[in-house]
C-alpha cells in the first residue's frame, strides 16, 4: 500500500498549514452556527414575508457574486495571508451594523456588504489549501477542512437557539461578529503564504480554464450544492421546522446540528472514497440521494420523522460536497487553480442566491412542499450530468514544503 493510501486524520492535522486553516475556519464558523437557527427568524422580526426573508439570505451570496471574479487578482497580489485576514474582519464589521440595522432595508444592505468579505475570507481558503495539497489526496484533506465548518457549526447551533431564548435574536448575531475578528487575528498569526513557482506567480485567465464537459459538471455540483446549503438549511428548514412543526428557537438550532453532525461523521470516509475510487463515482449517487431526501422533507409533518430524515440527509450532504474540489484540483491544475477557484465559487455563490430567493418566493406562494421539491431539482440535475461522464484524469501536483501529508 502506497503511503499516500495510508495517510489518516492524524497525518493530516500534524501539517501546521492544515492545522492553522483548520483552527481559524472552526472559530468562525463557530460563530456562523451561532447565528444560522437565528437569522432567518430576525429578518421577520421585521414584519417581513418569506420572500423577502429569501431576499436578505441572498443579498450576502450576490455580493459575493459579484466579488468572486476579481477575488483572484487580489490574492496573486497581496497573498492568502492578508486577503484572508481583511476578508474575515470585513464580515466582522457587516454583522455589527446588522446587529444595530433599524430597518429590514438596511438589514438588507449590512448583511450583503458581508459578502464582499466572504468572497476574498474563502477563495483565500481554498486557494491556500489547493496549493499546498499534494493532488493524491485532495479528497482526504478537503474532508477534514469541511469538518471544522461542521464541528463549528455543531457546536454553534445549540448555543445559537439558547442564546436567541435567553437574550433575544440579537446576541447570537454579535457572537458571529466577534468570532469573525478573533478568526481575523488567528488568520493573521498563523497564515504563511504557499511559495508561488515563476510560472504561477501570474494566474491564467478565466479564459484558459478547460470548459469541457466535466469542468461544466464540477461547476452544476458546486452551484447544486450551493443552491441547498442557502435554499434549504439557510432558509427554508429553520422557518419551516418553527412554523410549521411549532419547534421552539433551540429545537430549530438542534434539527439543523442533526444534519451537521451526520454529516460530520461520514466527511472522512467520504474523501477516502473520493480518493480511492474517483470523485466522481461518490459524486453521482450521493447528489441522486441528497436531492431525494431534500424533496422529501416537504411531506413531514411532526418532529421525530424529521429529525430522521435530517440524519440521512447529513450523510448524503456529507458525501456529496467532498467531490467537486477534488475534482476541480484534477482539471484547474497550477496556474489554472485562481480562475478555477474564481469561477468553482461564482457558480456556487449564484447557486446560493438563486436558491433562497426561488424557494422563498415558492413557499409564500405554493407552500414548503413545494418549495423543497423545487430546491432538490438541481441537485438531481447535477447527479445526471456526472452520471454521463467518465472519472477525471488526475493530473499530479507537487508536494509544497511543510504541505509533505
Amino acid at each position: 500500500m502506497s503511503t499516500a493510501a495510508r495517510v489518516g486524520i492524524r497525518d493530516i492535522l500534524r501539517i501546521p498549514e492544515i492545522r492553522a486553516a483548520m483552527t481559524g475556519t472552526f472559530v468562525i464558523m463557530l460563530g456562523y452556527g451561532i447565528l444560522a437557527p437565528v437569522l432567518p427568524n430576525y429578518a421577520r422580526s421585521f414584519g417581513v414575508g418569506y420572500d423577502a426573508v429569501g431576499v436578505m439570505v441572498a443579498a450576502f451570496s450576490l455580493t459575493r457574486l459579484v466579488f468572486d471574479p476579481i477575488v483572484g487578482r487580489y490574492i496573486a497580489r497581496y497573498g492568502e495571508r492578508r486577503t484572508a485576514t481583511a476578508g474575515a474582519i470585513g464580515v466582522g464589521v457587516s454583522t455589527a451594523l446588522a446587529a444595530v440595522a433599524p430597518s429590514y432595508p438596511l438589514l438588507v444592505v449590512f448583511r450583503g456588504a458581508g459578502g464582499a468579505g466572504s468572497a476574498v475570507f474563502f477563495a483565500a481558503l481554498l486557494s491556500y489549501l489547493l496549493r499546498t495539497i499534494p493532488s493524491d489526496r485532495v479528497g482526504r484533506v478537503m474532508s477534514v477542512y469541511y469538518a471544522s465548518f461542521n464541528v463549528g457549526i455543531i457546536a454553534g447551533q445549540p448555543i445559537g437557539g439558547l442564546l436567541a431564548k435567553a437574550f433575544g435574536l440579537v446576541v447570537p448575531i454579535w457572537a458571529y461578529a466577534a468570532a469573525c475578528f478573533v478568526s481575523a487575528w488567528l488568520f493573521h498569526r498563523a497564515i504563511r503564504d504557499p511559495e508561488r513557482p515563476r510560472d504561477q506567480e501570474r494566474a491564467a485567465g478565466i479564459g484558459a480554464l478547460p470548459w469541457h464537459r466535466p469542468l461544466m459538471a464540477v461547476l452544476a455540483a458546486n452551484g447544486a450544492y450551493m443552491w441547498v446549503m442557502g435554499a434549504v438549511f439557510g432558509t427554508l428548514l429553520p422557518l419551516f421546522a418553527r412554523e410549521e412543526l411549532g419547534l421552539s428557537f433551540d429545537g430549530v438550532g438542534l434539527a439543523l446540528a442533526v444534519v451537521t453532525g451526520t454529516e460530520f461523521l461520514v466527511l472522512f470516509p467520504a474523501g477516502k472514497a473520493s480518493d480511492r475510487f474517483g470523485a466522481r463515482t461518490v459524486l453521482v449517487p450521493s447528489f441522486a440521494a441528497f436531492a431525494v431526501l431534500v424533496a422529501s422533507l416537504g411531506t413531514v409533518d411532526t418532529v421525530v420523522p424529521l429529525m430522521l430524515l435530517l440524519a440521512a440527509l447529513g450523510i448524503a450532504s456529507g458525501y456529496a460536497g467532498v467531490p467537486p474540489a477534488p475534482m476541480l484540483a484534477s482539471l484547474a491544475p497550477g496556474r489554472l487553480a485562481a480562475p478555477g477557484v474564481a469561477v468553482f465559487r461564482f457558480v456556487g455563490d449564484l447557486g446560493f442566491v438563486l436558491g433562497p430567493l426561488i424557494g422563498g418566493w415558492v413557499a409564500s406562494e405554493v407552500g414548503f412542499a413545494a418549495a423543497f421539491a423545487v430546491s432538490a431539482a438541481p441537485s438531481l440535475a447535477a447527479a445526471v450530468l456526472a452520471a454521463t461522464l467518465s472519472s477525471p484524469r488526475r493530473v499530479p501536483a507537487p508536494v509544497r514544503d511543510g504541505a509533505g501529508l
